[in-house]
């Protein structure tokens, strides 16, 4: 046999095996929901016309991830490197942490709940922003407990913060809590009536800041600055690690901003999720309190993914461990509302 015919018949042998690999692939695909059996049909097609390039077995096991998970996994966290401003002592300074309560939950104190309305990051189109999110739903819970859940709830404009605060804080391609209490502390925020929610990096212009709009309806044009609307502060904020640590911070003044590892959170439904694999930090929650369940210790945290997600909105995690990271690095703020050395035990110590 020549060179040549030998080198034909090993290509042919070669891409018979590549074409048995990609319709073997895409034959799993077809049993994912219908938008993956079209492509998996069309990618046939294709490797059946063509020889099946190697690309098309690689992209279509990429594309056949379960419904609902991300394709690809972006890191919403970015470290902007902000200088703590602590000016009172902590609650894990001054409380005796082997006196806190095995279980607390914010949302159920007594039967009054201090939890303010969940978000979603995601719409109306995907933004990686989780960092701003959590960070002011914390703070948004601890100004309702300041007020005693006696007035209507405050909603932080996470949109302002997109538009405004990218030098210190973050960006729809992730950000820091700790830059987002910075950002009050400095400058202030509006509430979320003067400006929406759009899932984007918008220019900081007045305009972008707080606005009014009137008829004739849809017409952009018809948009203004406000000037005149409630501003907040934050007094100031800090970190804080460690399960006791955090137990303290959240018994004493509210919610807290925690860096976690999101990677198991794409498939979570429900119940406590033990897992103590080594984990990185992509995403950034707020944990709201803490129990145990059949013996097993776990925090109650928030999500931005709306409420078609976990439980409710929420999920538990095994406690005590640091699984995903959850117990390594926190953000917290304090709102200018509730003065220096505020407590929402009424244990005040400065």
């Amino acid at each position: 046999m020549r060179r040549s015919q030998a080198r034909v018949v090993a290509g042919v042998v070669g891409g018979v095996a590549l074409l048995w690999l990609v319709v073997f692939t895409l034959d799993k695909i077809s049993e994912q929901p219908a938008v993956f059996a079209w492509l998996a049909d069309c990618g046939k097609a294709f490797g059946l016309a063509v020889g099946a390039h190697s690309f098309a077995s690689t992209w279509f096991a990429v594309a056949s991830s379960r419904p609902g998970t991300p394709v690809l996994h972006i890191n919403e966290f970015r470290d902007m490197n902000v200088a703590p401003k602590v000016l009172s002592k902590q609650p894990h300074e001054y409380l005796n942490l082997d006196d806190l309560p095995k279980a607390w939950d914010w949302r159920n104190v007594n039967g009054t709940s201090y939890a303010t309305r969940e978000l979603n990051q995601h719409i109306p189109v995907y933004c990686g922003s989780c960092w701003a999110h959590a960070a002011l739903s914390s703070l948004a819970d601890r100004h309702k407990i300041m007020r005693k859940a006696q007035w209507p709830d405050i909603q932080y404009s996470v949109q302002v913060i997109l538009n405004c605060a990218t030098d210190m804080a973050g960006s729809c391609h992730g950000g820091d809590p700790l830059g987002v209490y910075q950002f009050m502390h400095e400058r202030g925020l509006p509430e979320e009536t003067c400006q929406l929610y759009k899932a984007r990096d918008d220019e900081c212009i007045p305009i972008n800041i707080c606005r009014n709009c009137v008829p004739p309806i849809g017409n952009i044009e018809s948009c203004t600055p406000v000037t005149d609307y409630p501003i907040h502060h934050v007094s100031e904020y800090g970190q804080i690690s460690g399960e006791l640590n955090m137990m303290a911070e959240i018994y004493e003044r509210g919610p807290i901003a925690c860096l976690v590892d999101s990677t198991l959170l794409h498939s979570y439904t429900g119940g406590i999720l033990i897992n103590t694999d080594e984990a990185h930090h992509d995403h950034v929650v707020s944990v709201s309190g803490w129990g145990e369940e059949n013996g097993i210790k776990y925090w109650i945290i928030r999500n931005s993914w709306g409420t078609y997600w976990g439980e409710a909105g929420w999920f538990r995690l095994i406690r005590g461990v640091d699984s995903l990271n959850i117990e390594d690095s926190c953000a917290w703020g304090v709102p200018k509302d509730a003065g220096q050395c505020w407590s929402a035990q009424g244990t005040q110590k400065c």
